[in-house]
């Protein structure tokens, strides 16, 4: 048998309500689950991904926007596209 700890979390109740609700959904409980996720997230390097709702009108003034779409700013993105594709199809030469 593994050594062990406990854990003691602190959630609001109508996450954790939720949680649970969702996780019994699926015949599982969130003890499994959060056990699963520190095993995944001890692993892998990018498991989680933050996901930003932005409305670009409230961040980026009118010139910001007008430039970004340009075709200038159109072509330089593409240009850079093509150098990170360059640097993935030959990563040897570029990480040591």
């Amino acid at each position: 048998m593994s050594t062990t700890t406990q854990l003691n979390l602190r959630v609001p109740t109508d996450i954790k309500t939720k949680a649970q609700d969702k996780a019994e959904k699926i015949w599982t409980n969130l003890n499994f689950l959060i056990k699963i996720f520190l095993s995944k997230f001890v692993v892998e390097d990018d498991l989680v991904i933050i996901k930003q709702d932005i409305h670009m009108d409230k961040v980026f003034d009118k010139w910001t926007k007008q430039y970004l779409s340009s075709w200038a700013a159109k072509k330089r993105t593409k240009k850079i596209n093509s150098y990170l594709e360059d640097i993935i199809k030959d990563e040897k030469k570029y990480i040591k």
